[in-house]
């Protein structure tokens, strides 16, 4: 096994020299950064120690992917968190799978950025490597690699394109639910009266409504973090929706017999028959029913801490971003004190 080993210069280059078995060797790690120079001394190190256990090549990307999948990801996210990761990782893999993991650099890291905005949105991209990023971590962890070259990548490079929000109006809306099957049409209408992301209804339980009280527990939410929402709001009444929902068991089943899978693009297909019917329907995405059902809600006078907690943001200055769509006294009604 190697000696710890050491830094010198050359000049302005550092060298690196490491003992193994008695035997000194010494090469040049070709930077003059002393801090890359000890991570480069460190990463050579490494690959010692795994030839001298018997391992000297380091596995592919391919592979440690599948390892991260089986081994990682069903302990440590949820389930939805893992497909998304998945995916990412399978459009990498593709690229970069038969690379050795411990060969990836922020040039390696910059090269697929660019192969992939040809055909990718900027967002698409940042999903990728937050994947990416998450499997270098284990790689860490597991001796492979000695850094992660993504926590010194800038992002900031790959800047999201936010489009104006543009909500649909109700008749718009009302002629989408007329045109769904009849479980889509509920959980549109509830995500328009509501405001809950889509997978909280689309996975919402006859358990996790109290009619006395007339409210929604939520407990399998984005963050993990349970939370009670009204059926009346400024914003909107769902108590018709659920009214006839069980006490038990899911709420919403489809044709199939069971909770809908992809919710958004089975009902993208049905808004886009709409749409080439209909030209004065306006094509929206299910997402854009929460961003009309907030703007409602402070429009009515909802307060901005209140719609904050109702809609499940980590902070305010998420929801904050519903105020450039009100009038400036709609504004000041929004944001006069806390609740």
């Amino acid at each position: 096994m190697p000696d710890k080993g050491y830094l010198y210069k050359r000049g302005n280059t550092y060298w690196g020299r490491i003992r193994v078995d008695g035997v000194e060797s010494g090469r040049t790690l070709r930077t003059s950064n002393e801090k890359e120079a000890r991570r480069r001394l460190k990463g050579w190190i490494l690959k010692v120690e795994r030839a001298a256990l018997g391992s000297p090549d380091c596995p592919t990307l391919k592979e440690v992917t599948i390892r991260w999948a089986t081994e990682v990801l069903p302990k440590a996210v949820k389930p939805a968190v893992a497909r998304r990761y998945l995916s990412s990782m399978r459009q990498i893999v593709d690229t970069l799978g038969n690379i050795p993991v411990d060969t990836i650099t922020q040039t390696t890291i910059s090269g697929y950025a660019s192969q992939r905005s040809h055909v990718a949105s900027n967002a698409t991209i940042r999903r990728d490597l937050t994947a990416l990023s998450r499997l270098l971590a284990c790689c860490v962890a597991w001796g492979l690699r000695t850094d992660n070259p993504l926590r010194v990548y800038d992002r900031s490079l790959l800047r999201e394109r936010r489009d104006p929000i543009q909500p649909p109006d109700p008749a718009e809306i009302a002629k989408v639910i007329a045109a769904a099957p009849p479980a889509m049409a509920r959980i549109l209408a509830l995500l328009d009266q509501t405001g809950m992301r889509e997978n909280e209804a689309v996975m919402l339980e006859g358990q996790d409504i109290d009619r006395l009280r007339d409210h929604i527990r939520l407990t399998r939410t984005k963050t993990n973090r349970p939370r009670v929402i009204n059926l009346v709001t400024p914003g909107g009444d769902a108590r018709a929706i659920v009214a006839q929902a069980p006490t038990i068991g899911p709420v919403f089943i489809s044709a199939l017999g069971r909770p809908y899978r992809n919710f958004a693009s089975q009902a993208r297909i049905v808004i886009a028959r709409v749409c080439e019917a209909d030209p004065t329907v306006r094509r929206f995405r299910v997402h854009d029913l929460r961003h009309g059902f907030a703007i409602r809600a402070l429009q009515a006078g909802m307060n901005i801490y209140s719609l904050s907690r109702h809609l499940g943001h980590t902070s305010v200055k998420t929801t904050e971003i519903y105020l450039a769509y009100l009038a400036e006294s709609e504004q000041a009604g929004a944001q006069a004190g806390l609740p």
